[in-house]
């Protein structure tokens, strides 16, 4: 009799896990932001239950070669921690990715990324991450986008020096004349 009860136990303690993991939902979202000005702040706002995990991808095109500089941040105001940044990632097209630095995890994360000679191309970043209290919870970050120079623009660079140092060393010769 004693073994049925400890058997009844087990059995009920194996739901009640099984039916707290089954109100765990995954609160996703998909949004499409523009670099237009080279920089641009993005960030959620969500109410959700702890448990809850998040996957959102942040869509955005870059049209000429450049370097990309992100972070996301989330602070929790009081004593508990209401959200974990886990992942912090940049995809493009073809889905090659590159990861983002944790540098504080707690009740204040913070990652960065940071990428250079980026081609034109659609990219997203990835923020994953889990709710750890049934509230308001959000998260925000910046991305920076600056142009690099393509190689013909350092070719036409280098060609207008050259004239102008001929046209001074010209001007020069002139004078001695």
């Amino acid at each position: 009799m004693h073994g049925k009860k400890i058997f009844a136990a087990v059995a009920l303690a194996a739901v009640s896990l099984a039916a707290g993991s089954a109100y765990a939902a995954d609160v996703s979202q998909s949004k499409t932001i523009s670099l237009t000005g080279g920089s641009i702040d993005y960030g959620r706002s969500l109410t959700a239950n702890a448990g809850d995990t998040f996957r959102d991808r942040w869509n955005f095109t870059l049209s000429n070669i450049g370097e990309i500089s992100a972070a996301v941040t989330a602070s929790t105001p009081g004593k508990i921690d209401a959200i974990d940044i886990t992942g912090f990632s940049l995809f493009n097209s073809a889905g090659l990715s590159l990861g983002g630095v944790k540098v504080k995890s707690g009740k204040f994360d913070f990652w960065t990324l940071d990428t250079s000679n980026l081609v034109a191309d659609s990219y997203y970043l990835l923020i994953t991450g889990t709710v750890l209290t049934s509230s308001t919870i959000s998260y925000g970050g910046t991305v920076n986008v600056t142009a690099v120079p393509e190689p013909a623009t350092y070719g036409m660079l280098l060609a207008g020096l050259g004239v102008a140092g001929f046209l001074a060393r010209r001007r020069k010769d002139d004078k001695a004349a």
